[in-house]
């Protein structure tokens, strides 16, 4: 096949997305990904695939993962199997470091090991993406078209709900009374909290959604403490009418407090995951 042929074989004009909003527009890209896909519509299969391969994001050859979907999505603009598995690796590993999994130190050791937790969700988060493309090889999957549009976007509400999912999983296979107490929340989750619960809509956006989204990835039980305590409700009271967490969730104030502890401890372990 010549140059000409080849060039041929990915070019022609942008595919539309077909998801619809809620008023019933549909899906757009930016207008700089719709641009960048139609650039790379006029290169060679082998052109395409090399220039895919670049990993480095400052180099302005590098090419975004809305524009590798998009060729993955189609295949029939490639002319040649090889040349989708090469943009298929790309793409996955991509997302792969989207979902990183950290080394953390092992408690009473200078060790650092992978979390279990952090593990299942990197792997429900590809499971995913992966359905997703599988599904999509058979009929049109318009969930992907969100991707086409945020792809890091749309895979951190992927691990988010991963997340959810895992944590609320562990959350079952947890006693509820028989747990020592650990140690006492630190002061750096206590004034998050406060932070977000005196912030006004001026405040750092950033800071409160990251605070957020982590407080929503909490098993329920836990979830709950946390959100009685930003309303203020005290743990217990000796004070005659005052609504209590202990009343609020029908608990021994023990095990409120081993949830308040688990929670903040989850929640310093999310904030600095997302700063790292």
């Amino acid at each position: 096949m010549n140059n000409e042929t080849e060039r041929a074989a990915c070019s022609g004009p942008v595919a539309p997305l077909r998801k619809r909003r809620g008023d019933g527009q549909p899906y757009t890209r930016p207008a700089e990904i719709e641009a960048r896909i139609a650039a790379l519509s006029r290169f060679s299969t082998p052109e395409l695939v090399e220039q895919v391969r670049i990993d480095d994001p400052s180099d302005p050859r590098y090419v975004p993962s809305e524009c590798v979907l998009y060729f993955v999505r189609r295949p029939a603009s490639l002319d040649d199997e090889g040349a989708l598995l090469a943009l298929f690796t790309v793409l996955r590993q991509r997302a792969l470091a989207a979902v990183p999994v950290p080394d953390r130190r092992v408690p009473g050791s200078s060790k650092k090991a992978q979390n279990a937790a952090d593990l299942e969700i990197r792997d429900a988060v590809l499971h995913k993406f992966q359905e997703l493309l599988c599904r999509d090889r058979t009929a049109y999957e318009e969930h992907l078209d969100y991707y086409e549009c945020r792809f890091n976007s749309a895979l951190a509400s992927l691990r988010a709900t991963a997340r959810r999912g895992v944590r609320r999983e562990a959350s079952r296979h947890e006693p509820l009374e028989s747990e020592c107490e650990p140690n006492a929340p630190t002061a750096e989750v206590e004034s998050a909290l406060a932070a977000i619960g005196n912030s006004s809509p001026c405040d750092d956006f950033l800071f409160r959604s990251k605070l957020l989204v982590a407080i929503s990835s909490l098993p329920p039980n836990e979830r709950r403490v946390v959100e009685l305590y930003l309303d203020g409700v005290p743990i217990d009271s000796k004070e005659e009418g005052v609504t209590t967490m202990v009343n609020v969730l029908n608990c021994s104030e023990k095990t409120v407090r081993n949830r308040r502890d688990r929670a903040f401890a989850k929640l310093r372990d999310a904030l600095k995951e997302e700063d790292s």
